[in-house]
């Protein structure tokens, strides 16, 4: 099940909402010493004053995320064995666009910051349609490779009478690395024109660990994250386990995963991932003990559905509870979590230095935009589809003042 699911929504806790009033203060404190701002409270102003939006003032991506693009089909209904749905027919599944790196990036879109994809999707139908939903979504897709080899990928999906969801394998009974997604070409990739000056305007790169289960993609995902890191990009890794996708033995794909994930400055994972990887059964009440795991990382998030969700970010640490919502599919929650925080991090401008603060104030400027986050990734479970469900800074905003 997806960790953000059911979290996050219509719980009327207005301290958080006191904390950005802090963190307001804070930056205005600032501003108003270069005489060239003043303070106004959050209750009194859109979010958009407080959390920049770098489409308005940047002409390169600030975020790349770089890995899988596809559709999720999704079971008409509820509670059924993908087997049983299968016997079923193409009619009873509806496909959405989804793949995780895809999804942050147009949710980044939504909410205001430019971002570039980089991926491969079949020549056909499906790759023809994931391009121009991720064009018409504001997303830069110079670096989107396509391939005649293989199809774009199809992704089964069930969901239980809860809305959450199982993967169940892929369209057509095809293997895990059969699809387009796989043949990301890192050679192809590097010898775009565009390539280095798309790279040297980055402030983050995003990407999960399903590419690092086939060996073409996995080398591009390297090669450009080190691209990234050299040029001075932080790079954000969800570990988005996901065993159907992995031919390997699940201690291997560990390996693999951990090996790359020790790279990141921010981790985000499930509790469910936290057990998986480390043993660590109290995640959510702990961040600290996760983020332990990765000492070069400069914080961890950690998701739990109805639990809600934690963070250990630059020495603050806290759990957001989770809000009750009506669950329609938590497909892309965890997803339109991720974007929000980066898009977060990218208002933060003196984010480097956030290490010499003192908890406190890491505190009072990481905890709103955590729940900030955690608003996107509850309002993407009220609709159906990833990326059709994320919402706008607007929608956003709404919810906070209604």
């Amino acid at each position: 099940s997806d960790p953000t699911s059911s979290s996050f929504i219509k719980n009327r806790d207005t301290s958080w909402i006191m904390a950005i009033d802090q963190l307001l203060l804070l930056v205005a404190t600032f501003l108003v010493q270069s005489s060239y701002a003043f303070y106004v409270p959050i209750t009194q102003q859109p979010i958009q004053t407080w959390l920049r939006s770098s489409s308005l003032e940047d002409t390169d991506p600030s975020i790349i995320c770089i890995g899988d693009a596809l559709f999720d089909c999704i079971a008409n209904e509820r509670g059924m064995p993908v087997s049983e749905m299968i016997t079923k027919g193409e009619a009873s599944w509806t496909a959405y666009p989804g793949g995780a790196p895809a999804n942050v990036a147009t949710a980044c879109c939504k909410l205001g910051t430019r971002t570039a994809f980089v991926g491969c999707v079949g020549q056909d139908d499906d790759g023809d349609a994931l391009e121009r939903l991720l064009r018409d979504t504001g997303v830069d897709t110079t670096l989107l490779q396509r391939s005649s080899d293989a199809p774009t990928r199809r992704v089964l999906v069930t969901r239980s009478l809860e809305g959450d969801r199982a993967f169940g394998g892929f369209a057509d009974d095809r293997g895990a690395d059969d699809f387009a997604d796989c043949l990301l070409n890192a050679s192809v990739m590097t010898a775009n024109e565009k390539y280095e000056s798309i790279m040297d305007g980055a402030k983050w790169i995003a990407c999960s660990t399903l590419s690092l289960a086939f060996e073409k993609s996995a080398d591009a995902i390297r090669t450009l994250v080190k691209r990234g890191q050299e040029g001075g990009a932080r790079l954000c890794v969800d570990i988005n386990w996901r065993p159907v996708f992995w031919s390997a033995d699940e201690a291997k794909a560990r390996e693999t995963i951990l090996e790359f994930a020790k790279k990141a400055n921010i981790v985000k994972l499930t509790d469910e991932e936290a057990e998986w990887l480390f043993g660590i059964t109290d995640s959510i009440e702990n961040p600290s003990k996760v983020h332990a795991e990765f000492p070069n990382a400069q914080g961890v998030l950690v998701t739990a559905g109805e639990k809600g969700a934690s963070y250990s970010l630059w020495g603050a640490s806290e759990v957001v509870d989770a809000f009750e919502i009506d669950v329609q599919d938590t497909t892309g929650a965890g997803d339109a979590f991720t974007a929000g925080m980066l898009h977060g991090f990218i208002s933060v401008e003196d984010i480097d230095g956030l290490g010499e603060y003192i908890q406190e104030e890491v505190f009072n400027i990481m905890d709103p935009l955590v729940r900030f986050a955690a608003i996107a990734g509850a309002l993407t479970c009220t609709k159906e589809g990833a990326i059709a469900a994320q919402p706008t800074m607007s929608e956003i905003e709404d919810f906070i003042f209604s």
